[in-house]
């Protein structure tokens, strides 16, 4: 595929912009820092040397890099992340109080897990895209997805049990 030029650059900012919003949303929970975040990726995508192998390639790269900026920028503000309720309008859950508690019991999930829930229910990402896109096994995410799951209903099931 070589150089991107800057037509096809469009088409993928196009194409990505509200993907790679809710990707990097659903690690900070700010809607500027996600802003921030996917202006970086694009601002990477048009000085990058990689020689893309096709769209999808273009795609995983894409959210490899969201999901690593994103992660970066919580390590360096190294902050707490407190789920705020208009916030949570900006991604794909449900807009019901159901939704948002179990989103914000994702929020509770370590990186690896919260990681993998993401991608999978909010992103709609395929097992083998996962994969790629964290470069470990399919037979890997398939064990940390049914971890993920396992440690999710523990947070809501002792959420429940408190009243909250």
């Amino acid at each position: 595929m070589g150089k991107l030029s800057e037509e096809k650059i469009e088409t993928i900012i196009n194409t990505h912009y509200k993907l790679l919003f809710k990707i990097a949303f659903n690690y900070t929970l700010n809607e500027y820092d996600s802003e921030d975040i996917v202006q970086d990726v694009f601002f990477k995508l048009y000085n990058s040397h990689n020689t893309f192998k096709g769209d999808e390639h273009i795609k995983r790269w894409l959210i490899r890099v969201t999901i690593n900026l994103s992660l970066n920028l919580l390590k360096h503000k190294k902050r707490t992340v407190i789920v705020d309720s208009n916030d949570l309008d900006h991604i794909a859950s449900s807009d019901e109080d159901n939704g948002n508690m179990i989103y914000e019991c994702i929020c509770l999930l370590k990186e690896p897990y919260k990681n993998i829930i993401i991608l999978f229910y909010y992103d709609e990402l395929s097992v083998k895209d996962i994969s790629e896109i964290l470069n470990i096994s399919e037979t890997n995410v398939t064990s940390r997805l049914n971890r993920a799951r396992m440690k999710l209903k523990k947070i809501i099931q002792r959420r429940e049990e408190n009243g909250k």
